[in-house]
């Protein structure tokens, strides 16, 4: 399993299917996105055992990535924040509508991924 997709497990999401569209006006650029989420791909940090470094590195890829990606990275990390800091018995069910946002952003961060970066997987969030 790859290192995004362990990230979306971690939110409790199990193994949802994701894809999206964009292109950059202003914030970081696609070059420089595409370049942090292949460090994450490659990188050694496990969501499992160093959460805070997987945010980290999700930080780093909303700091590159163009600005119309920057709300759905926002509302990725929030959900994903708000269901780890949920009590381990925590009726996740009352976390659907986020997770219903959480998809939406990722379907939109998976298509520019798919069309605007070369060397990664399509489904980097299954």
């Amino acid at each position: 399993m790859n290192k995004l997709a362990s990230l979306t497990l971690i939110a409790g999401l199990g193994a949802f299917s994701f894809t999206a569209c964009g292109s950059g006006d202003g914030g970081g650029s696609a070059e420089g996105f595409c370049d942090s989420l292949l460090n994450i791909e490659e990188s050694d940090i496990d969501p499992d055992d160093d959460f805070d470094g997987a945010i980290d590195a999700l930080e780093d890829v909303k700091s590159n990535a163009p600005s119309e990606l920057k709300g759905e990275l926002d509302t990725f990390i929030d959900v994903m924040n708000k269901a780890n800091d949920a009590p381990e018995d925590a009726d996740f069910s009352e976390f659907e509508d986020d997770f219903e946002k959480m998809t939406a952003a990722v379907e939109k961060i998976q298509a520019y991924a798919n069309e605007n970066c070369e060397g990664l997987p399509e489904d980097l969030f299954n």
